[in-house]
C-alpha cells in the first residue's frame, strides 16, 4: 500500500497492489511525507469508492465520532446482512455529529410515526438502540431514544438516498433550491463539498416526509423565533425554498420544517463550502 497523500495525521489516500484508491485510517499514517510505502500492521480500516466530498469531511468530524460510526456499520453489517458500502460510515458520522449539536443546544426534534417505524423497521431500529449504546459509551452523551430510530432510518434510506438522483421532481428542486440560495445568500455553492452533499440530502429525506404526508414536528416555537432574529438571510432563504415547494409539490412548509431546513442552511454556508 503506497501513500500518495496525508489527510491528516491519521488518515491517508493510497493507491492499493492493483492502484486502486484507498483511504487507509491508522495512528500515525500521516505523519511520513509521501510518497511511502505503508506498513500493513499500521493499517487499521480501510475505504474504497470514497467520494471527494466525503474526503473533505474526514477533517470536520471528530476521529472519535467517526470510530464509533465504524463500529455502528460494522454491527449493522453483521446483523443485517452486509449490505452497507464503507461510505456510509461518512453520513453516519456526520448524522451522528450534527445530533450531538441538536442535543448539546437542547433543540428537540420530534420523530413522526416513531412507532411504526419502530414495528416496521425492527431490526435497524435494535441496531440504532445499540449505535446509542455505543455512543454513549464512546463519547460519555447520552441521546434521546428517538435518535435509535433517526439511526435505523438513516440506514434504511441510504439504499434508497442513492437510488433516487434520478428521481426528476427531487432533481428540479434541489437545484432551484441550490440556486435560490445562492442568489439570495450571495455565494456560489461548492457542489464536490460534503456541506453540499449533506445539504441535498436533507432536502432528500424533506421531499420523502411530504409525499408521504409525515412532516417533521416540534414544541420549537422560541427557538424559530430566535433564529428568524439572528439569521434573517438565512430566514428569507429558506422562505423562498418554501415557496418552490409549494409550487412544486403543492405542500406548505411547517415552522418545524423550517427550522430544521434554516439550521441546514446555515450549516452549509458556515462551513465556508462556497467559492
Amino acid at each position: 500500500m503506497i501513500v500518495v497523500k496525508n489527510i491528516n495525521n491519521n488518515v491517508s489516500l493510497c493507491l492499493d497492489s492493483k492502484n486502486n484508491e484507498v483511504i487507509v485510517f491508522g495512528k500515525g499514517v500521516g505523519f511520513i511525507k509521501p510518497p511511502y510505502e505503508i506498513p500493513l500492521e499500521k493499517i487499521e480500516k480501510t475505504f474504497y469508492n470514497v467520494k471527494e466530498e466525503q474526503i473533505s469531511l474526514i477533517n470536520l468530524v471528530p476521529v472519535e465520532i467517526l470510530e464509533v460510526s465504524f463500529n455502528i456499520v460494522d454491527y449493522a453489517n453483521q446483523k443485517l446482512g452486509n449490505q452497507f458500502e464503507s461510505n456510509v460510515v461518512f453520513t453516519l458520522a456526520d448524522h451522528i455529529s450534527f445530533a450531538i449539536k441538536r442535543h448539546e443546544q437542547n433543540i428537540k426534534i420530534k420523530m413522526p410515526l416513531l412507532q411504526e417505524i419502530e414495528q416496521t423497521y425492527e431490526e435497524e431500529c435494535y441496531v440504532g438502540k445499540k449505535a446509542l449504546k455505543m455512543i454513549e459509551n464512546k463519547l460519555a452523551v447520552k441521546l434521546p431514544k428517538s435518535e435509535a430510530a433517526s439511526i435505523a432510518m438513516h440506514l434504511v434510506n441510504y439504499e434508497a438516498l442513492q437510488k433516487n438522483t434520478e428521481d426528476t421532481d427531487y432533481g428540479n428542486i434541489v437545484n432551484n433550491c441550490i440556486s435560490s440560495l445562492e442568489k439570495i445568500l450571495n455565494i456560489t455553492v461548492n457542489k464536490d463539498s460534503f456541506s453540499y452533499y449533506r445539504f441535498v440530502t436533507h432536502l432528500y429525506y424533506l421531499i420523502k416526509r411530504i409525499r408521504n404526508n409525515q412532516m417533521i414536528e416540534s414544541q420549537n416555537a422560541q427557538l424559530f423565533h430566535a433564529l428568524k432574529e439572528e439569521f434573517p438571510e438565512v430566514l428569507k432563504s429558506a422562505l423562498d425554498i418554501k415557496k418552490i415547494i409549494k409550487e412544486q409539490l403543492g405542500r406548505e412548509l411547517s415552522d418545524e420544517e423550517l427550522i430544521y431546513l434554516m439550521l441546514h442552511i446555515n450549516r452549509l454556508c458556515s462551513r465556508e463550502d462556497y467559492d
